[in-house]
């Protein structure tokens, strides 16, 4: 599978990306009492980028991969959402999201939801955090 990093977007894309993160989090506000109840954790807003990574499909080691920085807008401690341009055909990856300065946490997750939003050609990722990659 081919990623692109977000630095790579195309300008129709960039120009998206606020209006993606808008609308979630307008769709969050009007359903967010039905949902927070069933949730185990509080949800925080967090717009920022995290890193993913994903094992490479053609490599014949498995320890090969593809880190990627994605947009973030929402954060547990159980997992998080984030959004990119294309399905992604993985259900466990490994994200990254940044701490104190330049430190980064690594966990290793599972994709629990995809969601197209097919009028800004962009995919809504949930994401539930599987265990603290402890290096």
């Amino acid at each position: 599978m081919s990623l692109i990093n977000l630095d790579q977007y195309t300008v129709k894309q960039n120009r998206a990306v606020s209006r993606v993160l808008d609308t979630l989090d307008r769709i969050d506000q009007r359903t967010s009492v039905h949902y927070s109840e069933k949730r185990a954790h509080e949800r925080k807003d967090f717009r920022g980028t995290v890193w993913i990574s994903l094992p490479d499909s053609d490599a014949v080691d498995e320890q090969e991969t593809t880190t990627i920085k994605v947009w973030s807008r929402s954060i547990s401690q159980s997992g998080l959402s984030f959004i990119y341009p294309f399905p992604i055909y993985r259900n466990n990856i490994l994200v990254g999201v940044p701490v104190q300065g330049t430190q980064i946490a690594w966990f290793r997750s599972e994709i629990v939801r995809q969601k197209e939003i097919q009028e800004e050609e962009f995919w809504e990722f949930g994401v539930r955090f599987t265990g603290k990659v402890i290096a």
